[in-house]
Formats: structure tokens, C-alpha cells, sequence
């Protein structure tokens, strides 16, 4: 007898939504900072529902995976 799997892209086979981060009681939501031209690099950070980037210490955006 043949053995069927689930789809990978079957919702009902992931599994729970990941938790979304709180920083200081606010949502935050991952963006693409590209910080090249004033030497902070290119990675994901976070952002505040209001479009805001949340800035950790001296000014540069804290990383979402740091949250």
C-alpha cells in the first residue's frame, strides 16, 4: 500500500504561529534595514506598529533576532 504524506503547504500540517515579539509592551514586526551608506550593514530589524524602527543603544536599530 502507498504511504501519503501531508503537503508541506497544507496549513493544517505546521506547525503553531510563532508568537509575535513585544518590545517594551509594543508589537514589533521584522524590516529589511540597509544601513550601508552610514557603516551599519544590511540585516532584518524591528519596527513598532506605528512605522517606527526601534533603536537600541547609539542610535542604530536593534535586530529583530535580538528581541
Amino acid at each position: 500500500m502507498l504511504k501519503t504524506s501531508k503537503s508541506k503547504n497544507d496549513p493544517t500540517a505546521r506547525g503553531p504561529q510563532q508568537q509575535d515579539k513585544t518590545f517594551h509592551g509594543k508589537k514589533v514586526k521584522p524590516v529589511l534595514y540597509v544601513g550601508n551608506a552610514v557603516g551599519h550593514g544590511r540585516y532584518m530589524a524591528a519596527q513598532d506598529d506605528a512605522g517606527k524602527l526601534i533603536l537600541g543603544d547609539g542610535g542604530k536599530p536593534l535586530a529583530y533576532a535580538d528581541i
